[in-house]
């Protein structure tokens, strides 16, 4: 980081002798021109007494000290505009550092899917196939697997029970294959209530409290054996963990990863799992509603995003929206969309910090021009060299923003540094001039508003100007 900073020096100061170098010839030839002026008007007015009276000498330093009051004020314009070039190194930096004192918390974007509830029931199924002689010999040779393509794959998961038996027609052979397999009925959810509370942090990273509520029941006269199956964002990690069913807690995921709870259920009965779980994610949230097409009855999610969102394409769009927080309401629905929303990254609050840095060289300018308004009006006479001293201490001090803000944040850099260097500049000048370098330091900061900067600049004025005229009213009394 420190090259940064002494790139930023060697910048400026390169800056200024390109700038130097541009205007000495033009200045040369001015002050040329402006010798062999003073040489006539002398030449023609030798006899004039307040000629040979004037102190040379004074008005001589005084020019010279004008002189270099111009010069630091360019060196100070074109090192204050380096602040800013500064300011976005060190942002592009931390960007790509592999290692950093302020981490920016990361993770994968999470996509949540609504949880299953079906019905389990075994059933029977048989299959024959009549097989010619030469078959026959085909299956003598490899096994049954030479039937894979004709008959159900018996290594499946969800099958119970399987018998083959062949049996000979004539010249044939008739293979039969009876499976028993449980198969699976989806149930819809009576109602589904979801709550997740996002609490942003640094970047597009969120820290998400998940709560979700699903009652299912049997609507069937005969009792049933149902299974929910709940699945966890696969690429996350998840803490404080709670699933239960019916006030059941389930501990363990199955084979699957999923969180899997079965029991028999009465007609008419019904049951509410309870889920709830923190996650940390980055980019965006997603909840879908199943992977097939399936009938939604009730189902309400309700988001408090903490800060601006937007939603991703081809998103369900939400049904209310509030401040900062979002509402879905889905009734007897049929639907494969999402509910996807996106965080964007923090690029106003980086942008406003930008814009304020460019404000620095104008405060400058203004600086200067009030420190010689307060003088006029007070009828303090600014010597050159004090007032060369000021502008180069209140450079320092505005200079010195975008090191500041890189310790203490924005806030406390745009206001620390630059007033350092107005009251700097007033141990030189006097106090009186701070009714010009307080606003013209606290300008900057008016712009960290992404809104209100326009009424933050009125007040700001508004407060200098009532200041100067209660200073002029006890100055006269």
């Amino acid at each position: 980081m420190i090259e940064y900073y002494t790139h930023a020096v060697v910048h400026a100061l390169e800056g200024f002798l390109a700038l130097f170098t541009r205007l000495s010839t033009p200045l040369a030839i001015l002050m040329g021109l402006a010798a062999v002026a003073v040489g006539l008007i002398l030449a023609s007015h030798r006899e004039n007494k307040w000629l040979n009276e004037a102190n040379w000498r004074r008005h001589s330093a005084a020019g010279l000290g004008a002189l270099c009051t111009v010069l630091v004020l360019i060196a100070g314009w074109t090192c204050l505009h380096t602040a800013l070039s500064l300011a976005q190194q060190d942002i592009q930096w931390r960007a790509s550092a592999e290692a950093t004192a302020n981490p920016v918390p990361d993770a994968p974007a999470v996509t949540q899917f609504e949880p299953t509830v079906a019905v389990l029931a075994e059933h029977t199924y048989q299959r024959t196939l009549t097989l010619p002689p030469d078959f026959v010999q085909r299956i003598g040779t490899d096994g049954v697997g030479a039937l894979s393509p004709y008959i159900t794959d018996p290594s499946a998961s969800n099958v119970l029970k399987l018998i083959d038996t062949f049996r000979r027609s004539g010249k044939d052979v008739v293979f039969t294959r009876q499976m028993t397999r449980l198969d699976e009925e989806p149930v819809p959810f009576a109602t589904s209530q979801v709550n997740v509370a996002f609490r942003r942090l640094a970047g597009r990273a969120y820290d998400a409290d998940f709560e979700g509520h699903y009652i299912f029941l049997n609507s069937r006269p005969e009792p049933i054996t149902a299974r929910f199956l709940f699945p966890l964002p696969a690429e996350n990690t998840i803490r404080n963990l709670s699933v239960s069913v019916g006030g059941h807690t389930v501990t363990e995921p199955n084979a699957s990863g999923e969180y899997e709870w079965r029991s028999l259920m009465r007609p008419g009965e019904q049951w509410e799992a309870i889920v709830r779980y923190h996650v940390i994610g980055a980019r965006t949230w997603q909840y879908g509603l199943g992977s097939k097409r399936g009938k939604v009855q009730t189902f309400r999610l309700l988001a408090t995003t903490g800060g601006p969102v937007t939603f991703l394409r081809g998103s369900l769009q939400p049904s209310a929206v509030g401040r900062d927080t979002l509402r879905w309401d889905l009734t007897n629905v049929v639907t494969t969309q999402r509910l996807a929303i996106a965080f964007p990254p923090d690029i106003e609050r980086r942008e406003v910090y930008l814009q304020a840095l460019s404000a620095l060289p104008t405060s400058l300018v203004l600086f200067l021009i009030g420190a010689l308004a307060i003088g006029w009006k007070f009828g303090v006479r600014m010597h050159p060299g004090a007032l060369a001293a000021a502008l180069v201490l209140f450079t320092l001090g505005l200079w010195a923003s975008p090191v500041v803000a890189n310790y203490l944040g924005a806030q406390a850099g745009l206001l620390i540094a630059p007033l350092s260097g107005a009251f700097g500049a007033a141990r030189v000048l006097g106090r009186r001039s701070l009714l010009a370098s307080v606003p013209a330091a606290l300008l900057p900061a008016t712009f960290l508003s992404p809104t209100h900067s326009g009424l933050l600049v009125l007040l700001l004025t508004v407060a200098a100007i009532y200041a100067i005229v209660r200073v002029i009213r006890a100055e006269t009394t």
